[in-house]
């Protein structure tokens, strides 16, 4: 447990961006982030992935502008026939760090630091933008008009267990709920 989060903390320490006697102006970053990063937050909807990301700070004397602009691909378990697949990601988010007393989140992209803070850590945000750009309903994307590209093997058995709407038998109610009906 202890060499884990060990590992865990020399991972996350490559975002950490020193802004103590940062000159004030504009600063870019460049990170290439692997699957490496991902295994770190224990996500099961978000296994891997290989992404670029372009940050560019922009430090003022009261605030820290953050333009992230993430690119690559995320690889993703397909809700259809459980295959990874790789799920190509363009994302541009802004954040605002204000230096005040303490911490405190004012807004889901403003964030209040403390004056005296060295160092700010981006991994959780890059985490948290390339997660939730995750679609809702995660597929394959199509190979050609008539191939959905999930696994063939799977597909064929979704359509032998899949049944009929005209085998169920909706129209019968089961007669307890017609008392309940009467009590009103």
């Amino acid at each position: 447990m202890h060499d884990k989060f060990l590992t865990l903390v020399k991972v996350l320490d490559e975002y950490e961006i020193p802004i103590h006697g940062l000159k004030e102006g504009i600063h870019n970053y460049e990170y290439e982030i692997g699957s490496g990063f991902f295994e770190h937050f224990e996500n099961p909807d978000l296994p891997g992935g290989d992404i670029v990301l372009d940050l560019t700070l922009k430090k003022g004397p009261q605030f820290i502008e953050l333009d992230f602009h993430i690119s690559g691909t995320l690889r993703l378990i397909c809700d259809r026939c459980l295959e990874l697949f790789d799920y190509e990601l363009e994302v541009t988010e802004k954040m605002f760090l204000r230096f005040g007393d303490r911490f405190e989140e004012l807004d889901d992209n403003v964030i209040v630091i403390p004056r005296e803070e060295s160092r700010i850590n981006i991994a959780q945000y890059i985490y948290e933008f390339a997660a939730l750009s995750i679609p809702y309903k995660k597929v394959h994307p199509e190979a050609d008009k008539n191939n959905p590209g999930c696994d063939p093997v799977m597909l064929k058995k979704l359509n032998e267990l899949k049944v009929e709407k005209s085998n169920l038998k909706i129209d019968t109610i089961d007669p307890r709920w017609d008392k309940l009906k009467n009590l009103n």
